[in-house]
């Protein structure tokens, strides 16, 4: 018996890819269930535990008040603690199922803007075979909600650049977007910035529409920075931990060239138990000092730790750097291909859609250097933005096969068709 075709058109057809999502939905709560939850909880879920049982934003409840992490993550995961006391664990991975169930339309949405479906549909295959983003709504981390956001930033963004006529709701909802953004991941941040800027320089939108926009972002984001405030008579903008990163940048387990490991493990491990009793705004000078002096006299060091942060960023933590078989087979020959068919793509771009390079440039840029600058210890740094390197390419392969064969095929069927012959 022969099996049925499936062909490149049949393929990228919405309704073949529905069927390929709910089938890797069903598998994922499938997998949840049979292993029962494997993923893990850091941070923003102590913070979201504080907040529901003592009502405090707070890490550790004995240190007090904390800016350690943004609101946005926490605030969501202690929804599901007052929702579900009883499992809110399973409750939030769950949804987290459900939202990436729902990403690939977002990614397909967005490509429609450009008239570009079947690259969107493409690129949403990528997504839900991605063996990382599988597992990782298993995993009690930000990157589940900042995708997905950032997914509908883009949306309302391009909808406002392609379009012709714009709203004030349209405004409205582009600024509120965007502090929501801001207060989910930091890291966002200067690239909505510069884009918000350039719809203005385009003359895309009037300075008044630019103003009104960033008045919106600060109505929303400012509770923030007044709630911080209040708690700590301090003007913090973000989030406190700055020099921690910088400081965990030069400990061994998070780097590969040993002329980077300055900070011994004996100290790291001492800072890490005295974060339970010091606040965050002391250990920040512990780490400030502790950094300068390690890299006094060796500054040219900082330089050799930011390659070898962006190699690990686009490649693997250093935890896996060594590992075998297992990270050899799965994730690293996985993005090792990727990144070859991602410098052929750019070179592609580059030649014939040159305004989509700059910005491929811009995202990456804009995620890669904020890990140069800290350290590249996790693999969720990259996943913020890993989605949208299977969007480079997949537009790639669109351009030079499916769409050159999709035209071929036009033009062999109107060759085909009988001239129409006045009588």
């Amino acid at each position: 018996m022969k099996l049925p075709e499936l062909s490149p058109d049949k393929l990228l057809n919405l309704r073949t890819f529905m069927m390929f999502n709910l089938v890797v939905f069903l598998a994922k709560v499938a997998y949840s269930f049979a292993l029962d939850f494997p993923g893990g909880y850091f941070e923003d879920w102590h913070i979201a535990k504080n907040l529901v049982e003592h009502g405090i934003y707070s890490e550790f409840i004995n240190v007090g008040p904390t800016a350690y992490k943004l609101p946005v993550y926490p605030l969501f995961i202690s929804l599901f603690m007052l929702a579900f006391p009883a499992f809110p664990f399973e409750a939030l991975v769950t949804v987290q199922h459900i939202i990436y169930f729902f990403i690939p339309f977002l990614l397909i949405r967005i490509s429609g803007i450009f008239r570009k479906e079947k690259a969107g549909v493409l690129t949403a295959y990528f997504f839900i075979f991605s063996p990382v983003y599988f597992y990782y709504s298993n995993v009690a981390e930000v990157t589940n909600i900042f995708v997905p956001i950032f997914l509908i930033w883009l949306y309302q963004y391009f909808k406002i650049y392609i379009g012709h006529k714009f709203y004030r709701p349209d405004f409205i909802l582009l600024g509120f977007i965007s502090a929501a953004l801001f207060l989910t991941q930091v890291v966002a941040v200067p690239m909505v910035i510069f884009l918000l800027l350039y719809l203005y320089l385009r003359n895309k939108i009037r300075f008044s529409a630019l103003a009104f926009i960033l008045f919106t972002i600060s109505v929303f984001y400012s509770p923030w920075i007044i709630r911080n405030h209040i708690v700590f008579d301090k003007i913090i903008l973000t989030k406190t931990p700055f020099w921690h990163n910088v400081y965990f940048g030069f400990v061994p387990q998070v780097n590969i060239i040993k002329e980077v490991q300055l900070i011994s493990e004996e100290h790291e491990r001492y800072t890490s138990g005295l974060r339970k009793s010091v606040d965050e705004f002391e250990m920040e000078k512990i780490f400030k000092k502790e950094t300068l002096r390690v890299l006094n006299g060796k500054e040219t060091v900082f330089f050799k730790k930011a390659i070898q942060n962006a190699f690990l960023l686009w490649y693997v933590p250093a935890r896996y750097y060594d590992e075998g078989f297992t990270a050899l087979f799965g994730r690293k020959f996985m993005v090792l291909g990727m990144n070859i068919v991602t410098v052929f793509a750019l070179f592609y771009f580059f030649r014939f859609h040159r305004r989509f390079f700059y910005f491929s440039i811009l995202v990456f840029f804009n995620f890669t250097v904020p890990y140069m600058i800290g350290h590249a210890a996790n693999t969720r740094f990259k996943l913020d933005f890993e989605w949208f390197q299977y969007a480079v390419i997949s537009l790639f392969i669109y351009e030079k096969w499916f769409r050159i064969n999709e035209e071929k095929a036009i033009k062999k069927v109107a060759v085909q068709l009988p001239e129409n012959r006045e009588s």
